[in-house]
């Protein structure tokens, strides 16, 4: 292979490099805290714009290996994974917040570089490489403020996220073991033995902490609460886009002949009744704890734990209609958790915290921010006829089918956890629009935000608006890349 071979289908992770570089040799340069805090954001969203450029226009030829991946699902990901990025770098940190800007912005790039390799690798090494390059970014970005509130998050998220990380490289090293083989596609002759059986649980327990899967979620509220807002937008967007992403490509590649049955009345062991048990822990415990928070950001930390057992549910099917349903909801979640995080941060600004109650009145202070927020909460909650309804009713309607295929009840009894689940969220939902469109509120002002500001709260806005309308624009190319991963070589 010459030099070009191989940096070709680098290029999107090498223009996010770069970026990064130049960022801290201009500031280097000029002395960081001189550098205004717009021009680094402008400077990582159009390294974040080139890099999905780069992506687009990359051949289809490019070359393919189990380290690095140039497949249909990767492209895919890799797509919104960037758009999530360009959310997340837009937004603005709290005034003062941030002291060394650009070394922010660039670590914000080096975790979406980490985020972009780890779902193009069939590799398990390269899967965990990439991933704790992502994850020590997050570390650093969760407590960059050094504010009291950040450094506790940080360390909480530093302490789990190691534990996690042991898991992880503990487990895979045990499938490695078994195998004798670190290329997805090859484990998949593998055959079941206990040293297999415990690595996959192993890894399971290191995956599900990066989708804050109940036991593995205790970070997430400190870390929604505490991170400054571009951080928690990477945390809750791209970061979540890509570990759905991640977990598909393993489990699905890597062990489809270990998938056992979540079904009712034809259960059997696999890796199939571990993300049942999961999906009901997640969403039962998601949902009835969001329902006693006051924080918005907490609140919403907790409905991201309750989300990951919504994605589980289909995942448990191992169906391709119910993947491609799931990859759809979790893209979706995404868009719409950036969109009330950025409303959110913008409340933050004019009262100095996130309670409910800021966010009286929001319709008559901000009628953009107030008709933005409830756009995106009720797509959340999978009011039709936006975006998340459709992946709510994609993802459970395509689970319901495949268990029926199979002549038993199938995974009826979680897809009715799911949706009683879903309609709890509703409350606590409207509890935060109710306090926005029928309270009144003392202080009758806004703050004045930032261009970038503006665009992370009307962008996921009109894309759920879009896809809701025409969902086929998202789902057909997530459909046709987990037809091809699936039906890819065994």
């Amino acid at each position: 292979m010459s030099f070009t071979e191989i940096m070709l289908p680098l290029l999107p992770e090498t223009v996010l490099v770069c970026t990064a570089l130049a960022m801290l040799g201009i500031a280097a340069l000029k002395r960081a805290s001189t550098t205004k805090e717009g021009v680094n954001a402008w400077m990582a969203a159009m390294g974040v714009l080139l890099a999905g450029l780069a992506a687009w226009f990359m051949p289809d030829s490019a070359p393919s290996t189990p380290l690095l991946v140039s497949d249909s699902l990767a492209s895919t990901v890799r797509g919104a994974v960037l758009g999530c990025g360009l959310i997340a770098v837009l937004l603005p940190a709290a005034a003062g917040e941030i002291r060394h800007r650009a070394e922010y912005r660039a670590l914000m790039l080096f975790a979406l570089t980490g985020l972009l390799l780890a779902v193009r690798t069939n590799h398990l090494l390269m899967m965990f490489v990439a991933l704790e390059l992502a994850s020590l970014t997050q570390y650093l970005l969760t407590g960059f403020s050094r504010s009291a509130r950040a450094s506790e998050a940080a360390l909480k998220y530093f302490l789990f996220g190691a534990v996690s990380a042991s898991f992880l490289l503990f487990g895979l090293s045990l499938v490695y073991g078994a195998g004798h083989t670190l290329d997805f596609i090859a484990l998949q002759s593998v055959s079941q033995s206990p040293m297999l059986i415990v690595g996959l649980a192993m890894a399971l327990v290191g995956l599900g902490f990066k989708l804050a899967a109940v036991p593995f979620h205790a970070w997430a509220p400190d870390v929604y609460q505490g991170a400054s807002a571009p951080v928690v937008a990477l945390v809750a967007g791209a970061s979540k886009i890509a570990g759905a992403a991640i977990l598909v490509r393993f489990l699905a590649v890597g062990f489809p002949g270990h998938a056992g049955s979540a079904s009712w009345g034809g259960m059997h062991a696999g890796w199939s009744p571990w993300l049942a048990v999961l999906a009901v822990a997640s969403m039962v415990a998601g949902n009835i704890l969001a329902l006693a928070q006051n924080s918005v950001r907490r609140l919403l930390a907790y409905s991201a734990i309750a989300n990951t057992g919504y994605f589980f549910v289909p995942l448990a099917s191992g169906s391709e209609e119910a993947i491609s349903g799931a990859l759809f909801y979790v893209t979706v979640y995404a868009v719409a958790t950036l969109g009330a995080l950025a409303v959110t941060s913008g409340v933050e600004r004019a009262n100095g915290h996130d309670s409910r109650e800021a966010f009286a009145g929001l319709i008559k202070r901000s009628p953009m921010q107030a008709v933005a927020l409830l756009i995106c909460l009720a797509s959340l909650a999978g009011v039709p006829p936006l975006a998340g309804f459709i992946g709510k009713f994609t993802m459970f309607s395509q689970t319901l089918k495949s268990g029926m295929s199979h002549g038993n009840a199938g995974l009826a009894w979680l897809v009715a956890i799911a949706v009683a689940m879903s309609a709890l969220s509703l409350y606590y939902y409207l509890l935060v629009l109710k306090q926005a469109f029928a309270s009144s509120a003392e202080a009758q002002h806004a703050a004045t935000l930032p261009l970038g500001h503006r665009l992370a709260i009307l962008l996921p806005s009109a894309v759920l608006l879009l896809i809701g309308l025409f969902p086929s624009l998202l789902l057909s190319p997530i459909s046709s890349a987990v037809r091809a991963l699936l039906d890819g070589p065994s």
